[in-house]
């Protein structure tokens, strides 16, 4: 055999890694191991909180609690305003289809009384995230909107709360008005805006992706304060009484508008108080600003007329200047400072007394009596009846009036005269039924008010009358008082006073005005505002009352346009407040009880 030869078998080396590999490699290793020990230290440690705070911001939200605003009753207890929960459509331009708009504009559009074109520009305003495309539906509207907008992407029904005003124009501009906003802008919505609006409240929770709270989640709540209620001294058929009455003398007379104030005196409690033309406060965007902001009872000031000889006769009376028997020559006109000054007919009474003067309503005798009691007890007593300053009552945007006194640079001597039969002076229906109140109060006046009681949750404040001061002593009160009965029956029958009265079976005690309406440069246009201020009954007055028309058409004098409307107001207070007639004020052919025609 051939021996066959063999090769030799390699040998399997290892292989070979050089050390300063190996070491390269733990190198990098062990820097990678330190980054990630560095990261996970400065995710760890050193941005702990503020990485915590935007994961928590992810998931955790604040939400707003709304408190509910207060509900304002009037003293009976009726709503007059309170909040309803309505639904609001919103659109998220950003999530529409924009492809869908169009048709969908078109759809909502009757719906919610827009034009299409609006909500469609609306819907697709790049710059909003959040439009709102109609505010507090109606409840049967906003069942027909989510039919429309069911299933499509964008649209988002929420519900918020409405201010609601159950009767309407009922006491509105006393009420006020509140805005889009929640806010309140006039009134009693504006002056106790803080106590009516409540405190928000707050809820730190955990969210889901429709931003709902997740109720399991630990939760941090600040609870919402409601609102405070309010109860008004508003009685509701006395409110409604004045309110039917003045709309209707309007009409009549084809008057320019008018007010009616009804306080009572011994506590400075406003009973009515109602001007017209009105407004709808649940729509009061539909009106002009001045409506639902000016409250002309409390803001709007005028030349009073005669009735402001009331207080002619007070200053004098008080001062001692003159007394009630004391008497000036009325010759029916009369020249001061180049100027002649009349009677509204230009005839004259010769020697009349404080009481003829006001029975009369004699200018010429007002200011010679003015003269007696000279401008500084004169203008003193304007003062404390309250004239050139705000009364102080609850109600926002109240008016001061303007009163000229000798301090100011265009003062003359002549106004000294004028302001004695009401002009020249510009005052607040509110000031002036204040002050023929005050007469009614023994001389006492009383800061007037329109809010009884105050009521956070069961905690109530009541409202306590306020006295601010004494212009006369209830000695001179007492004689006006007798002065303004024989005044307000004269008016009834002139020819034989003490016959007829005002109203059948009650003493009651008023004084007429007429006052012509500045023209705005220092002169006087042909318009007149004709007003009544009085006290009903006249022995401890229960209510001082307030009637005045503005620019009636058919008769420019207030005891043809606002006397009537005060008897009417007077005859129903008497048997509202159970008064019974007395026979010995009942005159020939009258019904006790019932204010018939002058005759």
């Amino acid at each position: 055999m051939v021996a066959h030869s063999q090769k030799p078998r390699k040998k399997n080396r290892p292989v070979a890694i050089s050390r300063w590999r190996i070491n390269a490699v733990l190198m990098a290793s062990l820097l990678c191991i330190v980054a990630v020990m560095l990261r996970l230290g400065n995710l760890q440690l050193v941005q702990s909180a503020k990485l915590a705070g935007m994961a928590n911001s992810e998931i955790k939200r604040q939400l707003t609690i709304n408190p509910r605003r207060g509900t304002i009753r009037d003293h009976a207890g009726n709503v007059l305003a309170l909040d309803v929960d309505r639904e609001s459509l919103f659109a998220i331009p950003p999530e529409i289809d924009a492809k869908n708009a169009p048709r969908l504009a078109l759809m909502l559009s009757s719906l919610l009384g827009r034009t299409a074109p609006e909500l469609l520009t609306a819907m697709q305003d790049p710059k909003s995230a959040w439009m709102p495309l109609k505010r507090w539906l109606d409840p049967e509207i906003a069942q027909q909107v989510a039919k429309v907008i069911e299933n499509e992407p964008g649209f988002r029904m929420m519900y918020e709360p409405r201010r609601v005003y159950p009767q309407e124009s009922f006491a509105a501009q006393t009420i006020g008005a509140v805005n889009l906003e929640g806010v309140g802008i006039s009134g009693i919505e504006g002056y106790y805006n803080t106590d009516l609006i409540g405190t928000t409240g707050m809820i730190t929770a955990e969210v889901d992706a429709q931003s709902q709270p997740i109720w399991i989640a630990p939760q941090q709540s600040k609870p919402a304060s409601n609102g405070a209620d309010l109860q008004l001294t508003l009685d509701p058929l006395i409110q409604h009484l004045i309110e039917v009455e003045l709309k209707a003398a309007i009409d009549k007379h084809q008057a320019d508008g008018g007010t009616i104030i009804v306080l009572e005196p011994k506590t400075g409690a406003i009973r009515g108080m109602a001007s017209y033309p009105t407004y709808d406060p649940n729509r009061y965007y539909d009106y002009n600003a001045e409506m639902y902001n000016l409250n002309p009872a409390i803001a709007k000031g005028y030349e009073p007329g005669s009735t402001f000889k009331l207080v002619t006769v007070a200053a004098g009376l008080q001062s001692h200047s003159f007394t009630p028997d004391t008497t000036v020559v009325d010759e029916g006109v009369i020249d001061r400072y180049d100027f002649s000054l009349k009677n509204w007919d230009s005839g004259g009474h010769g020697p009349i007394t404080p009481a003829q003067m006001l029975y009369y309503s004699s200018n010429v005798a007002a200011l010679q009596f003015n003269e007696l009691t000279g401008k500084d007890k004169f203008y003193a007593m304007v003062n404390a009846f309250g004239y050139g300053k705000a009364t102080g009552i609850d109600l926002a945007g109240e008016g001061e009036g303007i009163v000229k006194d000798p301090n100011a640079e265009s003062w003359s001597p002549l106004d000294l005269d004028t302001n004695a039969f009401g002009q020249a002076i510009l005052v607040t229906p509110l000031q002036q039924v204040r002050m023929i109140a005050a007469i009614g109060n023994d001389g006492q006046l009383m800061r007037p008010y329109v809010v009884e009681k105050v009521c956070h949750a069961d905690n109530c404040t009541t409202t306590q009358p306020q006295p601010q001061g004494q212009p006369i002593s209830s000695e001179v009160a007492n004689t006006i008082r007798e002065m303004i009965v024989k005044s307000a029956n004269g008016y009834v029958n002139p020819v034989k006073p003490d016959t007829l009265w005002l109203v059948p079976g009650y003493a009651v005690g008023a004084k007429t005005g007429t006052s012509q309406i500045s023209d705005g440069h220092g002169g006087y246009g042909d318009g007149t505002i004709g007003s009544v201020a009085g006290l009903a009954p006249i022995n401890s007055p229960r209510y001082a009352i307030l009637v005045k028309i503005d620019y009636p058409k058919d008769d420019p004098f207030g005891v043809n346009t606002a006397l009537p409307v005060y008897r009417k107001i007077v005859e129903q207070l008497m048997r509202y407040e159970r008064i019974a007639p007395d026979p010995n004020f009942v005159g020939p052919d009258q019904v006790p009880g019932v204010a018939i025609a002058a005759r």
